[in-house]
């Protein structure tokens, strides 16, 4: 299973400190909805990976479990939940599914398939600074989870030093994000492509997996 850790970060990290905190919560009809939300809902697995990320059908009908034979999707790790095989998963309270990508796999039959990975993110903007701060550290725990999970799941990852590293990009990124939230734009632009060297000069090496 591919993981782009790094790329989250960085990703989540530039969007977050070039403008306003853009993660889109609530059901207030005042605030903006997230232009990417699906229309899934719903989805039963069918098949669990050792890093916790799972394929599943999507649900077409929320009252009757027969009508879970829909898209097959690559549902993404969360964290305190562990899918299993024919587990119902509906997108968390305030949220929606949002594609982040595509994966490719080989079924038994030897079919090669496409499907999207789908990520569970806040289906409308939030209210105010605190909400945007409580949303960038929630976003920053599941990277720091999903990170965990891929050392864990990987017997030549498997180490105490990549564990920590985990931890070490994770809090650094959270550290410096609160120091540069007040700078100008300008600054903000400089900071962001030294981000990777900075990163490195403070955790060491980022490993392959953290990056591909």
């Amino acid at each position: 299973m591919k993981k782009f850790i790094l790329a989250t970060i960085l990703m989540l990290f530039g969007c977050t400190q070039m403008s306003s905190i853009n993660v889109l919560s609530g059901m207030d009809s005042d605030r903006e909805q997230n232009p990417n939300c699906m229309d899934m809902k719903r989805f039963q697995v069918f098949q669990v990976f050792e890093d916790n990320y799972a394929l599943a059908n999507a649900c077409t009908a929320d009252w009757d479990s027969s009508y879970c034979n829909g898209a097959v999707v690559l549902l993404t790790p969360q964290r305190n939940i562990e899918y299993y095989d024919e587990m119902y998963v509906s997108s968390p309270e305030n949220k929606c599914a949002v594609q982040d990508g595509v994966y490719k796999y080989e079924t038994k039959n030897k079919t090669h398939k496409t499907v999207p990975v789908i990520r569970f993110d806040y289906e409308f903007s939030s209210s105010s600074k605190e909400e945007d701060l409580e949303r960038f550290y929630e976003k920053m725990e599941d990277v720091r989870y999903e990170c965990k999970l891929s050392v864990i799941n990987n017997k030549k990852q498997n180490t105490k030093a990549n564990i920590n590293k985990c931890d070490c990009v994770v809090d650094f990124i959270t550290n410096e994000f609160m120091a540069i939230r007040d700078k100008t734009a300008a600054e903000k632009e400089k900071f962001e492509k030294e981000l990777p060297k900075s990163i490195e000069k403070k955790c060491g090496k980022i490993p392959d997996f953290m990056k591909n």
